[in-house]
């Protein structure tokens, strides 16, 4: 089993799966289902695409105080909503302590 999974809709993820992913194509109202048996997986990363993301964000926080699985948003191949990294901002913002991500730089 791979150690890396991605979980969105089939045109966004079909193509990790090339790359060794463990891909997981669901439709809009799916990830619920499917969410819980990728948690109790051997993941230690989980990529989602943005709208997964918004279905399932109260699911995802539950697991994101742990070390692992991390959960990764990405953007799906429609385009980015800037979701992915409005995150990541908030989680390295968290971890040093201050936005070095911001474009803005004083």
């Amino acid at each position: 089993m791979s150690e890396i999974a991605i979980l969105g809709d089939r045109t966004s993820v079909l193509g990790f799966k090339a790359l060794g992913l463990d891909a997981y194509p669901v439709s809009k109202g799916q990830a619920k289902d499917v969410w819980p048996d990728l948690i109790k997986g051997d993941y230690s990363v989980i990529f989602v695409t943005e709208e997964v993301h918004e279905e399932i964000k109260e699911l995802i926080s539950e697991v994101s105080q742990n070390l692992t699985p991390a959960v990764v948003v990405i953007p799906p191949t429609t385009g980015s909503t800037g979701l992915g990294m409005q995150r990541l901002k908030k989680i390295v913002e968290k971890a040093v302590g201050v936005d070095i991500l911001s474009r803005e730089q004083g």
